[in-house]
């Protein structure tokens, strides 16, 4: 259905009761000491991902720690502000309430949440070819990245930026679609501190 599909708050309110529920026993024994060490619900994308591990969650706990803490030219908070970017492109409450937050914690003074015009040329012209393939991916083609390349961005770095637009493409129509949500600012705020602190790795065994 076109609900599931799109990046509007429009999309279909629907969580699937076993997304919260339905976890194998390491995975339960984690959520449980998470939960109550950080006196927290366990944010959704995590509950989402221990569910059938092998069918989503393994493949996104190895590509993630990549994407946005690997080696690249672009620095972590840069990489974070994409995420945060693309999520308000695509609408997404839920992954733009979180990498605001996570914008904040990384970036030292090298992107402004509030004021983008404090960061880099370079990444104001990769913010463009995000933009434009997100908004109007019939559209994109060589010229949108050719004008990224005469701004210099290299051609290693505009990959790594697609790559940061795929997995939130992927993340905000499912957070969307499973209604995702946070209970306040503060499950927010401490989801954020976690990701900085585990920089998005999970405990192996809780993917079993």
């Amino acid at each position: 259905p076109k609900q599931l599909c799109g990046g509007s708050r429009t999309a279909l309110r629907w969580r699937p009761h076993f997304l919260e529920n339905g976890h194998r026993f390491p995975a339960r024994l984690f959520v449980r000491m998470a939960q109550l060490l950080l006196r927290q619900r366990m944010d959704n994308v995590v509950l989402t991902c221990l569910h059938r591990p092998e069918f989503w969650g393994r493949p996104f706990f190895k590509l993630i720690p990549e994407v946005l803490r690997g080696p690249s030219y672009w620095t972590v908070g840069e990489r974070e502000y994409m995420a945060l970017f693309v999520s308000r492109l695509n609408d997404c409450p839920f992954c733009l309430r979180a990498h605001t937050e996570t914008t904040r914690i990384e970036t030292h003074g090298e992107v402004a949440v509030d004021d983008p015009s404090v960061m880099r040329h370079e990444l104001v012209a990769v913010l463009t070819l995000l933009e434009r393939l997100t908004t109007d991916p019939d559209a994109f083609g060589p010229p949108d990245v050719d004008a990224a390349r005469e701004a210099g961005v290299p051609d290693g770095a505009i990959v790594d930026a697609l790559h940061v637009l795929f997995l939130f493409n992927t993340l905000n129509r499912m957070a969307n679609a499973f209604a995702w949500d946070w209970d306040s600012e503060e499950h927010v705020e401490v989801a954020a501190k976690v990701i900085h602190r585990i920089s998005y790795r999970l405990p192996s065994f809780t993917l079993r």
